[in-house]
């Protein structure tokens, strides 16, 4: 009996599997086996097989190197600032009011608006000379004629803000939703016991935001990681100066500009494998502290 029942199990989920399979796992191989030949369409019309050099390559490349770090400082500065403002900004939104209910959803807009609209939309408002936000901190002496988006200093961390201005809504309605389950029975045993509202927030509610925290940030972090598009419209294809080339930025060179298909499948697959080994890191980091 139990044995009809699992395959029956398995045929329900046959059809998902399929689509999984189709959509996920063989693209993946696709890419290992491409990433085995030497595809520079200007110069093989079809792949051919060399093995292993076009890791070795990846390897000596310092262009990878220095996209990596840019890529690092991208993706933990938009988790930390996605953390620092959501979560205040979910305590603020998680207080009974009926404004609230009207305020959870507008702050989504960010999240729901597309990227390619958003990267315009703070492109033309840091422009150095028709930009609105640009004339205001150049009127208050912040900045001078030249725009942020233009100094190779400051770029970097200029969009990593922008990223982290369009993750904070998923994360502060994540957080809330979070909030919301948290039984209030906890916090009035907390204020019998003479808990003041700091110690309330430090040993119930953190405790216990702890999970959807680290879930949600595994997953905005995958989301900047793998993020090239705000970069690659911002500031025009990762400059100036390279000084914003995320390594997802020159796979997208790699591929559509200099047609070496090969050596686009080797970043991708490394950049697979740098994600799996830091989430499986990260996650059991965190079961060791638990």
């Amino acid at each position: 009996m139990l044995k009809s029942q699992r395959r029956i199990g398995y045929l329900l989920i046959a059809p998902a599997l399929t689509v999984v399979v189709l959509l996920s796992i063989y693209p993946i191989l696709y890419q290992f086996w491409l990433s085995l030949t030497d595809w520079y369409i200007l110069r093989n019309p079809e792949p051919v097989f060399q093995g292993l050099k076009g890791y070795q390559r990846f390897f000596q490349d310092p262009m990878v190197w220095s996209s990596l770090g840019r890529t690092v400082i991208w993706t933990v500065g938009t988790v930390i600032i996605e953390f620092a403002v959501g979560l205040p900004l979910a305590l603020l939104l998680n207080r009974r009011s009926r404004l609230n209910a009207v305020l959870s959803g507008l702050i989504l807009l960010p999240w729901v608006t597309p990227s390619i609209v958003v990267a315009y939309a703070w492109r033309w408002l840091l422009d150095g000379q028709y930009g609105t936000v640009h004339y205001l901190l150049h009127a208050v002496g912040l900045v001078g004629e030249r725009s942020l988006l233009g100094n190779p200093s400051v770029a970097l961390y200029v969009v990593t803000v922008i990223s982290a201005w369009k993750g904070i809504p998923f994360m502060a309605v994540a957080l809330l939703a979070a909030l919301k389950a948290i039984p209030f029975d906890l916090y009035e045993a907390a204020a019998v016991d003479g808990a003041s509202a700091w110690r309330r927030f430090l040993h119930v509610t953190l405790p216990l935001l702890r999970n959807t925290a680290v879930v949600i940030s595994l997953l905005l972090g995958i989301l900047a990681f793998y993020s090239f598009d705000l970069v690659w419209i911002i500031t025009d294809k990762g400059g100036p100066l390279n000084a914003t080339t995320l390594i997802g930025v020159y796979l997208f060179r790699s591929f559509f500009e200099r047609k070496d298909f090969s050596y686009a499948a080797v970043i991708g697959m490394m950049m697979l494998l740098i994600l799996i080994v830091t989430s499986a890191v990260y996650l059991r980091a965190l079961r060791r502290a638990d």
